[in-house]
């Protein structure tokens, strides 16, 4: 598991994220919500080694991650950035293959077994048709799926993921949050994923995770989250909660 200790993180005195105390657990998904500001991005970020705390303790499986290797490290956790990396000239089977760069670095070459994940990844996410396009060539929603794939073929035990779903269309984010749940329930992987509409959280997540001005002001199940007094302490407006007839809370601005 994940484990965060008293978090923090701060620029100069202004403190982006503070106090922040959680553990992750593998084959769940936890939502992200807040405001824009919030500490979301922060704090995924400290998460995946991307940036260093400036207080507080992450611990990997009882490890503090400071005692990880790179390597190690990204062997357990997988992180997709808010702005992803250029994709130029790159085929969909060479961007999912980049999955495998943390078991045999980037000058190793890749052998049966990798070829194998690779195939694996493709197949689970649907992306087999893409394996010759160019990446640039496909839709938002195909290139998502994608970038999955090469998470998927790293075979870490937990998946960090910065609003995949923020330059989607609403049927591609549903789309894309389906995959994300069977993947979660099929291969027993954590997945953190930051996510800025809270009835997508509801329906898709099983856990959510609110921060307000870098601190965690609640944490738990969309169930106990979708009160009018807490919608309120997390984004500052009154909410109407209805029950969708899938069985999951909405809310409602008034």
């Amino acid at each position: 598991m994940i484990e965060s200790k008293k978090l923090q993180f701060s620029v100069g005195d202004r403190a982006l994220l503070a106090d922040f105390s959680m553990t992750f657990e593998p084959g769940k998904i936890y939502a992200l919500v807040g405001h824009n500001g919030s500490g979301k991005s922060t704090l995924l970020k400290l998460l995946a080694q991307q940036q260093k705390p400036t207080g507080g303790e992450i611990f990997l499986e009882n490890k503090s991650i400071s005692s990880w290797s790179t390597k190690k490290f990204a062997q357990q956790v997988a992180y997709l950035p808010q702005q992803t990396p250029s994709t130029d000239s790159l085929s969909g089977k060479d961007l999912v293959s980049f999955g495998r760069y943390p078991w045999h670095g980037l000058l190793g070459r890749l052998n049966s077994d990798d070829k194998k994940h690779i195939d694996d990844a493709m197949v689970l996410t649907d992306t087999t048709a893409y394996a010759d396009r160019l990446v640039d060539t496909l839709s938002g929603g195909e290139r998502q799926r994608l970038w999955l794939a090469m998470l998927i073929a790293q075979k870490t035990q937990y998946l960090l993921l910065d609003e995949p779903l923020s330059a989607l269309d609403v049927a591609h984010q549903i789309d894309m949050l389906n995959l994300i749940k069977k993947l979660s329930r099929e291969l027993n992987l954590g997945v953190i994923i930051v996510i800025h509409d809270i009835n997508m959280a509801a329906r898709f997540c099983d856990h959510i995770v609110a921060l307000h001005s870098g601190k965690m002001i609640a944490s738990d199940s969309a169930e106990a989250i979708f009160s009018a007094e807490q919608l309120k302490k997390i984004y500052g407006i009154d909410m109407h909660i209805s029950r969708h007839p899938a069985g999951y809370p909405v809310a409602m601005p008034y």
